[in-house]
């Protein structure tokens, strides 16, 4: 089997296990976070398996699929506007000093949530969403996101403990792919 069928069947299964996990954020109660995150973290595998391009191509699928098929859509568009940070999570890694990493890390999180809403009440106009946001329930908006930062410095450093696992389980086990 070539290196180029390898690389396609492990994408195409991470992305059915990505796609998966952003479904089960429709079914779980207070999974908007949690289920993109554990999503993306499926890009771990893939980008040390892989090529870049697979590794951005699953991202991609599984973005789109996830879009089309899971029943919530905030969920979903987390994933589509910050589902590539384990691909950018190296460079950003490298930045000094710490505050400077720690501020990136924060604009990035906070730029792709501001998208998202921005696409979810001026593009796509989720009545659920433009009701919430309507109702001008503003603390309750404001403790989500907060909990959304506390959550996504958690996966952050989550990103970092996971890479390195795998990085051990490579160096035992040899390549996957």
């Amino acid at each position: 089997m070539s290196r180029s069928t390898r690389e396609l069947s492990l994408c195409s299964v991470m992305t059915a296990l990505a796609v998966v996990l952003l479904w089960l954020g429709g079914v779980l109660p207070l999974a908007m976070y949690a289920c993109p995150m554990f999503s993306s973290m499926v890009l771990v595998v893939v980008k040390a398996e892989c090529r870049k391009s697979y590794a951005w191509s699953c991202y991609a699928a599984s973005a789109l699929l996830a879009l089309l098929l899971t029943p919530d859509k905030e969920c979903a568009m987390l994933y589509a506007v910050l589902g590539y940070y384990p691909l950018i999570y190296p460079a950003l890694r490298r930045l000094h000093p710490r505050v400077l990493r720690v501020f990136v890390k924060l604009l990035i999180f906070c730029a792709a949530v501001a998208v998202m809403y921005a696409v979810l009440l001026f593009v796509i106009a989720l009545p659920e969403t433009v009701e919430e946001f309507a109702l001008g329930a503003n603390i309750l908006m404001a403790a989500t996101l907060a909990v959304g930062v506390f959550a996504f410095f958690v996966y952050d450093s989550a990103l970092g403990r996971m890479e390195a696992v795998y990085a051990r389980y490579r160096a035992k086990h040899g390549k996957v792919v």
